[in-house]
């Protein structure tokens, strides 16, 4: 097995680097032969393995040597046992998030967990897969940095997401659907209330942005406006006592034809548009998929294209697209 070969070329060096005695032959063997176990299908790189064997040998070897000792005992086996687990599982872990398709994509809206009282914020995707500024190895990956949005009357941070989980970030939608949908909401309105008119009215049919189902990240689903510029004041104070900073409503009240009731805290085309022009379907669709752009060109009627702009509902006439290269 060529890795193997790579791994024991690694630990023979270290054995040829130092011959002085055999309490360190000894613990090298025994980290070596745990990072084995741990390691069954050897999927730690060389550099992996022979930098957790340097790091969990030096502590033992300390150790050892602070008491005078030149055999393992109970308590250092332990040790190695597991720090060698955790440091490999550690590295496998990170293996898998590295060969895994992140969720979101850069400028995308979402809210991330950044602990504390408040604990969740929104924000806009920045980066992907930065280096952890942490890891002076530079191999541990970082799936997202987020901008935050202004709150609190402090400005917006970046934030490091570690794990691309709903418990570390998720995206940004119009919540009700879930035990605790309020909270969210709470944390995803605009430091400055929005003053501009609205583009939906009371009983106008709306498709808006809600979390999926099955595998779906999120979806358009359908329903109708039950109150425009709807408070929340008193919600809010119930939940969260001392947020009087924020909003004391939200653009809509909206009532989905499923039978729940989702609070739009934003008067976006992102968040809600018009069901005339948007039908229900997956808006951010497991396999990748995405409908989220502001303006859309589709065909209407034969060769009689248009665009549609999802922000003021207006609709236009347009040229045909032009023919893909790969179909001439």
């Amino acid at each position: 097995h060529a890795a193997q070969r790579v791994k024991s070329t690694a630990m023979d060096s270290l054995h040829e680097a130092d011959k002085g005695g055999p309490d360190r032959l000894l613990v090298e063997d025994a980290v070596a032969a745990q990072l084995q176990e741990s390691d069954v299908d050897q999927r730690l790189s060389a550099q992996d393995f022979q930098d957790i064997l340097v790091e969990v040998s030096g502590r033992v070897e300390n150790c050892m040597s602070d008491e005078n000792r030149t055999g393992l005992d109970e308590e250092d086996r332990a040790f190695i046992v597991r720090s060698v687990r955790r440091k490999v599982g550690r590295c496998l872990d990170g293996y898998d998030r590295a060969n895994t398709k992140l969720r979101f994509e850069r400028f995308d809206r979402v809210l991330c967990n950044i602990g504390g009282a408040r604990k969740w914020a929104s924000g806009t995707v920045q980066a992907l897969n930065e280096e952890d500024p942490e890891d002076v190895t530079g191999r541990t990956k970082l799936p997202y940095v987020v901008k935050t949005d202004p709150y609190e009357g402090k400005p917006g941070r970046l934030v490091s997401v570690p794990i691309d989980e709903d418990t570390h970030v998720r995206a940004e939608v119009c919540f009700g659907q879930r035990a605790g949908a309020l909270w969210f909401t709470l944390f995803c309105l605009p430091a400055n209330p929005d003053k501009r008119a609205r583009r939906f009215s009371v009983g106008e049919r709306v498709v808006c942005a809600v979390e999926g189902e099955a595998g779906d990240v999120t979806v358009w689903a359908a329903g109708a406006v039950l109150a425009v510029n709807y408070g929340v004041q008193a919600e809010a104070q119930a939940l969260v006592p001392g947020l009087a900073e924020l909003s004391a409503s939200v653009p809509y009240r909206i009532q989905l034809d499923t039978g729940g009731i989702v609070l739009a805290h934003r008067d976006e085309h992102w968040l809600v548009r018009d069901l005339a022009l948007q039908p229900e379907k997956p808006r951010h669709a497991a396999d990748g998929t995405r409908c989220l752009a502001r303006l859309e060109k589709r065909p209407r009627d034969g060769d009689v294209w248009e665009v549609v702009d999802h922000e003021t509902r207006q609709v236009r006439p347009c040229a045909a697209p032009e023919p893909d290269d790969d179909d001439d």
